[in-house]
């Protein structure tokens, strides 16, 4: 019979054996990996845009063969359809173009007006595609607005733009897969960040508003904080809210920024036509205001809670009156129908979303200042 000792020992070797299979087969796959990755290349943003009647496509690669530095490289291509340009930009490439890292799609809005589908469609197939990836509109041709970024060595810099807005700013948390719910989903329509160049520089500017797939209007970003409001349960962004309806002095205002708040739906009623309840209960705190408004009171601050709440509800009808004109529903409010109606069908509910009818509810509380009391 073999010893404790000796069956450790055995065991020991057997682990060690196994244990420098593992490293080797690991550093063979390393290696095989680090000589594909040195024989492709990846596409990190893309354009679409719309050049008489045919499709120009520009893609940004990273370029890192200089130590702690990104160079942008820029290919660009043209052709009669968007379903050809991935092939075509290979052609002007000596290593093989892939889409695993892409995290930015941008339509120039001349190609958004006559549609995005069949792009949207090759995304939502591609297996490659990673759900990070964003989806947005440029308010010129995004060919120059990809352009524009080519001196920050970043070539991820307008995603990351995008995405530290969902997180900190005004825009609605969107990623693909987001996007494409609200694209595919019946009752409800898609949506993307509006881009725009302003003194040379990338801004996001507001939100894209689609109807099917194609660019119907666009909104401010002070809108772009409303649907964030209408649309999700969030965290974050703020509004600049003016005290007085005219001859407003440049002091006259409050920003207000969110803290956190939270949605909800409720149907009132169907006929004759629907009627829906969003109330809306969310947490401020004033950043700026002018010294003629205290907060020495409780009363003090309940009066401002309640004006504050009022130009939020104000905001909100106007912006839901603005989608009902365009025929457009990014806050999904037939999908909603959808939900708490049998037979449901949306040709029946477009012909009723004119006169549908959206009561706003908001219970805002102010729970602290970034100001001296």
């Amino acid at each position: 019979m073999r010893s404790k000792a000796a069956v450790r020992a055995r065991c020991l070797s057997y682990t060690g054996c196994v244990g420098i299979l593992v490293l080797s087969c690991f550093l063979i796959s390393s290696c095989g990996n680090r000589r594909i990755v040195d024989h492709i290349k990846l596409i990190q943003s893309a354009g679409y845009d719309l050049d008489g009647k045919r499709v120009r496509s520009t893609i940004l690669i990273g370029d890192y063969t200089e130590k702690e530095k990104t160079n942008i490289k820029i290919l660009s291509t043209e052709s009669v359809s968007s379903m050809d340009t991935m092939q075509r930009q290979n052609t002007k490439s000596n290593q093989s173009l892939h889409t695993g890292q892409m995290r930015l799609v941008l339509f120039g809005k001349q190609f958004a007006k006559q549609g995005i589908g069949s792009v949207l469609d090759r995304l939502f197939h591609d297996q490659f595609i990673s759900s990070r990836l964003r989806l947005a509109v440029s308010g010129t041709n995004a060919a120059g607005l990809l352009s524009s970024t080519v001196n920050t060595h970043d070539t991820l810099f307008i995603m990351n733009m995008v995405e530290q807005n969902e997180e900190w700013g005004n825009l609605p948390k969107l990623n693909l897969q987001t996007s494409l719910y609200n694209y595919y989903g019946a009752g409800r329509d898609l949506f993307l960040p509006y881009l725009i160049l302003e003194g040379g520089t990338v801004k996001i500017d507001g939100i894209a508003l689609f109807k099917d797939d194609k660019f119907a209007t666009n909104v401010d970003i002070r809108d772009a904080f409303v649907l964030k409001l209408l649309t999700e349960n969030s965290r974050n962004g703020s509004i600049l809210m003016p005290l007085k309806e005219s001859d407003a002095l440049p002091d006259d205002y409050i920003l207000m920024r969110s803290i956190a708040s939270k949605r909800t739906i409720q149907l009132v009623s169907q006929e004759p036509a629907p009627v829906i309840l969003i109330k809306i209960k969310m947490k401020v705190s004033v950043r700026e205001k002018p010294e003629y408004i205290r907060f020495e009171t409780k009363e003090d601050i309940s009066a401002l809670e309640r004006k504050l709440a009022a130009y939020l509800v104000k905001k909100a009808e106007d912006f839901i009156s603005l989608c009902k004109s365009k025929q457009v529903d990014p806050i999904g409010l037939g999908d909603f129908m959808r939900s708490k109606s049998r037979g449901w069908n949306e040709k029946d509910f477009q012909a009723s979303y004119p006169s549908l009818k959206a009561k706003i509810r908001i219970d805002l509380k102010i729970v602290q200042s970034s100001l001296s009391q």
